[in-house]
């Protein structure tokens, strides 16, 4: 069988959507398939997720109940990474109602703590707004400090599943807070730093029982392993185990025939 085995995107920056640059700005346009999350904190009112290089903490409503004095089971969250992250309001607690509903927040910032870009957000609201009127409210941080006194006014009015795009262009901040006394999710985000992505190089080998071992240092943790069996179709997430041996990511998969294309991407 005449088996050809190939290597592309070694230097992983080079794959992100939105376009990187080695030497400048690395961009980050989320939420899109190829996009992987781990949960990194969660309790009864919030979660935090990490995907490349960014953390996003938002609201939930673990205290909800089906009935009044039941046992707390949560609402659904019905948009879900890689389609967006979904915060909720939340309007229950252990000691029982609040005096004040909590407004669904989602809060952004970079894993390693360090300043960057909020270019442009999209947030699809999950109820009616149109009565009452409601804005997004953005609130930039640095070192823990609001950044105004008052937050940016993002309008929000309209109906549920409606969604509204804006362009902050915000940069020099460490957090970005973006709450509405509405559930929603944000569905699109454009982050942009002034880091250099270190690519991780993506090592192939042959085990004993003739599987294809592909290997990359544990840290670069924001990477995700693709393949495919050409280099203009869409590429697909390798969905086999990754386990950490030593100091390296490890995923072990069977050899098709033919050609095999793999990468990493930011």
């Amino acid at each position: 069988m005449n088996r050809k085995l190939h290597l592309v995107g070694l230097v992983a920056a080079l794959c992100v959507p939105g376009g990187v640059s080695p030497a400048g700005a690395v961009t980050n346009d989320f939420f899109n398939a190829l996009q992987t999350a781990v949960v990194t904190a969660t309790n009864m009112t919030a979660t935090t997720l990490r995907s490349r290089g960014y953390l996003f903490t938002y609201s939930v409503d673990g205290w909800w109940s089906a009935y009044p004095g039941g046992a707390p089971t949560g609402r659904i969250q019905p948009v879900q990474w890689p389609a967006g992250v979904n915060a909720q309001t939340i309007t229950t607690g252990p000691l029982g109602p609040l005096a004040q509903q909590i407004s669904a927040s989602i809060t952004i910032q970079r894993a390693d703590g360090q300043p960057f870009e909020l270019r442009t957000f999209t947030g699809k609201i999950l109820g009616n707004t149109a009565g009452a009127g409601a804005a997004f409210e953005l609130m930039p941080q640095l070192n823990g400090q609001d950044a105004f006194p008052n937050p940016l006014m993002y309008d929000a009015t309209g109906y549920a599943g409606q969604s509204f795009s804006y362009a902050p262009m915000l940069a020099g901040y460490d957090t970005y807070v973006l709450s509405l006394w509405m559930d929603y999710a944000l569905t699109q985000l454009t982050v942009a730093d002034a880091g250099v992505v270190t690519p991780p190089v993506l090592h192939l080998s042959m085990t004993s029982s003739n599987y294809l071992r592909l290997s990359w240092p544990t840290n670069s943790p924001d990477f995700t392993l693709l393949q495919n069996t050409n280099t203009t179709s869409a590429w697909a997430v390798v969905t086999n185990a990754i386990s950490v041996v030593g100091t390296n990511n490890e995923a072990v998969v069977p050899v098709q025939g033919g050609q095999e294309f793999f990468r990493l991407i930011f």
